[in-house]
């Protein structure tokens, strides 16, 4: 008798276990792990181990731990979080939810976004609202391209579907040519590979600009404008003297329209 009974609890519990998954395979996640324990009273599926979940748009969830609340479709996903979307964007940390009725992933603390045209972000909390495809965060974040330019701002918002990435507030870019420029608005055309900035301040090397030490090559304009070979300013002004506190510089070029088809060979996004 004990032995019939331990076998009809056996299938019982893997029948329950089909059941359940079954169930959310069909509506909302399908979920694999080493581990499976599921409270069936309360409707909780906890995976541990090379956890991996796929949800019904196709989009990967890769963690040590899964927690998945069926009656709230929240998913709490912790240790070596991986997210892939179907666009091949990925999300890397350590601990991320998923609010599928609310169509909203989480991330927390420290936060890796490998964009598909080969940017990167590093950064922390980001929101990722998936039914607008928009990716956000309002902490200090730090993007790249693969040729080693970097922005530098203290927040931002990606639109997915507009590979579009834009940034308000304190901006920073240092090129591969170490000049550095600093805007208050930026957007950059991830896919294009075009930029437009406002409140431009532009300090450039001295070496890579082929002057002396002595000189202070920089730039000021209202806005400026990035192509794949030619760079716009509007209202600019240029000059190479030196700063001196309090004082204008020797002398200046001013213009409404500046235009500087070499600045942006090499030099920036």
């Amino acid at each position: 008798m004990q032995i019939k009974n331990r076998k009809n609890i056996s299938i019982i519990l893997f029948l329950s276990l089909f059941v359940f998954n079954l169930n959310l395979s069909a509506e909302e996640f399908d979920i694999t792990a080493k581990e499976i324990l599921i409270d069936n009273e309360n409707k909780i599926l906890v995976g541990k181990g090379s956890v991996q979940a796929i949800d019904s748009e196709g989009k990967l969830i890769y963690a040590n731990k899964i927690t998945y609340e069926k009656s709230r479709e929240f998913l709490l996903a912790e240790g070596n979080v991986k997210i892939t979307d179907i666009e091949g964007n990925i999300l890397k940390s350590d601990r991320a939810t998923y609010d599928k009725i609310n169509e909203l992933i989480i991330s927390y603390d420290s936060t890796e976004l490998l964009l598909k045209e080969g940017y990167t972000l590093i950064t922390k909390d980001v929101s990722y609202d998936t039914k607008e495809m928009i990716l956000s965060s309002h902490e200090n974040s730090i993007f790249s391209d693969t040729d080693g330019n970097i922005v530098e701002t203290n927040m931002f918002q990606y639109q997915i579907k507009n590979n579009l990435f834009s940034s308000i507030g304190k901006i920073k870019i240092i090129d591969i040519k170490r000049n550095k420029y600093f805007f208050k608005e930026l957007h950059i055309d991830t896919k294009k590979k075009e930029m437009i900035g406002s409140d431009v301040s532009v300090i450039l090397d001295q070496k890579n600009f082929g002057l002396s030490q002595e000189s202070d090559p920089r730039f000021v304009s209202n806005d400026i404008f990035i192509s794949k070979n030619k760079t716009t300013l509007s209202k600019g002004v240029f000059t190479v003297c030196k700063k001196k506190e309090g004082k204008c510089p020797a002398w200046s070029l001013k213009a409404n329209e500046i235009s500087h088809d070499k600045i942006k060979k090499n030099y920036i996004l």
